[in-house]
């Protein structure tokens, strides 16, 4: 079943989204060996049931096409937690990634009719749209400040603070708050 791009919205997609998963398909462990999802072949097929997009049909994964706004994203998101703004070869990237084929369409809705931009759902370059669109989204409203990077050195992914203060430090506290503050402790006990 493919969303539509409202009905892509309002399940909760603008505020975390695609480009979460496809910014932490790239990641490191405790001893620093890089893993590359996007170079395995259940990686797409995940991201495609995880965020209800239609297979693309015999179309190829563009693992580059994935791995240049996957970059984007992410240094989008070090500026970001830099205190900057997203750097202008990042937003020529997500722009591009954003260009595709499409038409508005008056569509009705329960009560209302709206205007919505409908694209090839079908195709990688529409997947590649909408993920880059729930990270513009979130920019566009102004969150960017709960776009943060975990504290833990041997993870940094990405992640959405919906905490109130924007206090989280971890993308999991079970996890990495609690592998560092083992570190602290056993530093204090060796202290």
């Amino acid at each position: 079943m493919s969303l539509t791009h409202a009905q892509f919205l309002t399940k909760g997609h603008g505020k975390t989204g695609p480009w979460i998963d496809l910014v932490n398909s790239e990641e490191w462990d405790t001893y620093g060996q890089r893993t590359d999802w996007l170079d395995d072949p259940s990686w797409p097929i995940y991201f495609l049931r995880q965020w209800h997009f239609a297979a693309p049909g015999r179309e190829s994964f563009p693992a580059t096409q994935f791995k240049e706004l996957r970059a984007a994203l992410r240094k989008s998101c070090e500026s970001l937690l830099a205190g900057g703004k997203v750097p202008h070869h990042q937003l020529q990237a997500l722009n591009y990634a954003l260009s595709v084929v499409g038409r508005r369409q008056l569509i009705q809705r329960q009560n209302e009719l709206q205007v919505e931009f409908v694209g090839e759902p079908h195709k990688w370059n529409w997947i590649l749209a909408q993920t880059a669109f729930t990270f513009a989204l979130l920019l566009s409203r102004g969150e960017e400040t709960r776009v943060k990077i975990c504290q833990n050195p041997d993870c940094r992914w990405v992640f959405y603070d919906a905490t109130k203060g924007k206090t989280r430090r971890w993308c999991s506290d079970k996890v990495c708050g609690n592998r560092e503050r083992v570190r602290r402790a056993r530093a204090r006990a060796a202290g």
